[in-house]
């Protein structure tokens, strides 16, 4: 199993993202990683999430560095690709990123929030993006094989855990076996297939940091 994150190996500065999201009232409390609550409908989240960020790295990246929420920004090719390995309930909420040259034309004031400039120009910005959030969770941790710090995670004291800190993290697969991507109820991240990821590299997608999960 692998944790995902974006390759940030293209960006040089410390505080530099690929994309920077337009805050809106309430960001801070929306997740999209909550399986039963549409962030939309239930928080007041916008239809479409909007960024500024550089669109030469979108162009050529399948995901992206975000800031200040860790959203999954994923292409909208690194979707298809995956659905092709097998199927999971999931929702897709659409993205737009502006280009950093017009910052100042789509967000003021402070703090900063989206203004009513529309944005027509497709050269000035990318929608190819979506947040993936999924719809389902698969109880498959096994709370006494699993370790943390050498005891059992039944025992540890812990509910939930980040990327590592397990070791080992020993999942039981489920009747049917693990869709390509999936939501374990402990864990503050989601998991990737190995079928997952081969197939994200032989589909040749870029800005993808695989962590193989002890």
């Amino acid at each position: 199993m692998y944790a995902l994150t974006a390759d940030t190996a293209h960006i040089e500065e410390e505080g530099v993202y690929d994309a920077r999201l337009i805050e809106f009232d309430g960001f801070e409390s929306v997740t999209f990683f909550e399986p039963g609550i549409d962030y939309q409908r239930q928080q007041g989240a916008p239809s479409v999430m909007e960024f500024v960020g550089n669109l030469e790295s979108a162009a050529r990246l399948d995901h992206l560095f975000t800031a200040p929420m860790g959203w999954l920004l994923l292409s909208r090719r690194m979707v298809r690709v995956l659905e092709a390995v097998g199927p999971f309930h999931h929702r897709l909420i659409p993205t737009v990123i502006y280009s950093e040259r017009i910052s100042h034309l789509v967000r003021k004031g402070y703090p900063r929030r989206r203004t009513w400039h529309s944005v027509t120009d497709p050269a000035l910005k990318n929608e190819d993006f979506v947040i993936l959030q999924l719809l389902e969770r698969t109880d498959c941790l096994d709370r006494e094989r699993t370790l943390v710090k050498g005891v059992p995670f039944h025992q540890c004291g812990e509910e939930f855990l980040a990327q590592e800190d397990a070791e080992p993290l020993v999942l039981r697969p489920p009747p049917g076996g693990f869709p390509p991507v999936f939501s374990v109820p402990e864990l503050l991240y989601y998991c990737y297939t190995e079928e997952a990821r081969q197939a994200c590299e032989q589909a040749g997608l870029k800005g993808l940091w695989w962590r193989p999960q002890p």
